[in-house]
């Protein structure tokens, strides 16, 4: 059987925020060799073995997923029948051997989490492609469980600074023009950055594209579904709730974002709407939505995280009493 050579960086026309339902369709897909092992490796152009890809579910109890950064469990270990670790890692294993390799040939990683991963940022079903990470360091210490473990530093590239095939950049570039709704806005930000006027870009990301499909292209606050032709389309736009950029900014996850008309879009964006722990939608100055209070409309499979609603509302200076 012919060595499995490793795809290194993007994959097709797949972009990050991509949803699998299953690791046999990740699989498909091309972005992982492995239906169950974390880690994917094959050889590179030179025949060394270096890693491509790695899944995160929920499968070492020593994983840590910031999203921005994630410290990462190597391979081996394990009992056959549990995820319990019962004797140590070590640099042998082909995995944790490739995913170090890696980091020494400065070669990005995939990653994928798969919906039994940390709450905050895995999909609530099946699996979601996240982009590409960099290797920062490897090293090995005692785990949780008293066993020796490998473990590896991984840093999200930047948004703009993911390597995008040809195919992805000119969807990119699509994508960033100026959609339905553009509008010039000034938004004042906290002390350290500075009051500026920007045009109004909605980015259709492929997360904010399966948040509509399952509102079915209805505002979450509203209710209003925007027909924008005779065939019965609506037009809605996914609305971060914690602003995207840089590691001090949010996450494009599902639980980030919300489905929403153009207005209340630009509302919550100028905190003009902010999200209670509950879900209740308030209005800070005017009473627009009328004077019951207005819940958010929500489906079994998009999870809003209360850790967003609550860095909105910071962001804001909301003070509740």
């Amino acid at each position: 059987m012919a060595a499995y050579r490793a795809i290194l960086g993007h994959v097709d026309d797949i972009l990050p925020g991509t949803h699998f339902e299953s690791r046999r369709a990740v699989k498909a897909a091309k972005l992982t060799k492995e239906t169950e092992a974390g880690i994917s490796w094959g050889l590179d152009r030179e025949g060394r073995r270096v890693a491509d890809a790695i899944v995160l579910s929920n499968g070492y109890a020593d994983d840590v997923d910031k999203w921005w950064e994630i410290v990462y469990t190597g391979a081996g270990g394990q009992g056959a029948n549990s995820k319990k670790q019962i004797e140590d890692q070590n640099w042998e294993n082909r995995g944790n051997a490739a995913l170090r390799m890696s980091r020494i040939q400065k070669r990005h990683i995939r990653v994928i989490r798969g919906h039994q991963g940390e709450r905050d940022y895995s999909p609530v079903a099946g699996y979601r492609y996240d982009g590409l990470y960099e290797v920062l360091e490897d090293w090995d210490e005692i785990g949780k469980a008293g066993f020796r473990i490998c473990r590896f530093r991984l840093r999200r590239l930047d948004d703009r600074a993911q390597e995008l095939t040809s195919v992805e950049r000119q969807v990119r570039d699509v994508l960033e023009q100026p959609q339905l709704g553009e509008q010039e806005e000034e938004v004042e930000a906290p002390a350290r950055r500075r009051t500026t006027t920007v045009a109004r870009i909605v980015r259709d990301t492929a997360v904010s594209r399966r948040v509509k499909r399952l509102h079915n292209f209805t505002c979450q606050i509203c209710a209003l579904a925007v027909s924008v032709g005779p065939d019965g389309k609506s037009y809605a736009e996914g609305a971060h709730i914690q602003a995207l950029g840089g590691p001090d900014g949010g996450p494009d996850v599902d639980g980030n974002v919300l489905c929403l008309c153009p207005n209340c879009h630009v509302r919550l964006d100028r905190g003009a709407l902010y999200l209670t722990d509950d879900l209740n939608v308030v209005e800070r100055y005017s009473t627009e939505l009328g004077a019951n209070p207005v819940t958010l409309r929500t489906v079994g499979q998009h999870r809003v995280q209360q850790r967003f609603v609550r860095a909105h509302r910071r962001f804001w200076g909301v003070v509740e009493e």
